[in-house]
């Protein structure tokens, strides 16, 4: 019986030690690095996308995929209804990034001349487009797992990539 009653302080122990870890996880930091034309054809072509990670965490974490979702701005239009989405997909490579540390993750892109619509016709002009884009990281840690967001808007230029 004393067994018993000295095991159950200690179980308890563990578990607020346990929920307390996953309590103080925090988000990953996920931005646009850059995107680069990997590829050009007849009918469209192949751009490198470049995601950076940053983990704040003192633990480090596999991510099992990344989805994504990219939307280019029509500069005819207002609002919403000024994004078109240019590509959509799953990353599913699984990457590791240790505690406190930032990776690179490069994500090819297969598109058609017609997806770029407006946005390729403002980039043959002007040399730049806008872009959003958003998607979730698939975050595996000895805690458990997570969909950390992201969105992310800028502008490409031809001549200096993203800013």
């Amino acid at each position: 019986m004393k067994l018993r009653t000295l095991w159950t302080p200690i179980a308890l122990m563990a578990l607020l030690v346990l929920s307390a870890c996953t309590a103080g996880f925090r988000q990953p930091e996920v931005e646009l690095e850059g995107m680069q034309v990997a590829g050009l054809g007849l009918g469209g072509g192949t751009v490198l996308v470049n995601v950076r990670i940053r983990n704040p965490n003192a633990i480090g974490f596999r991510a099992d995929s990344l989805q994504y979702e990219l939307f280019l701005r029509n500069p005819n239009a207002q609002g919403d209804d000024a994004w078109t989405r240019f590509a959509q997909g799953v990353h599913a490579e699984r990457f590791e990034i240790g505690a406190r540390d930032t990776e690179t993750v490069q994500i090819p892109v297969s598109f058609t001349f017609a997806q770029l619509g407006s946005a390729g016709q403002q980039l043959l002009r002007q040399g730049s487009f806008q872009y959003r884009a958003v998607g979730n990281v698939n975050v595996r840690t000895s805690f458990g797992g997570r969909q950390v967001p992201f969105r992310k808007t800028g502008t490409f230029t031809l001549s200096g990539g993203i800013r």
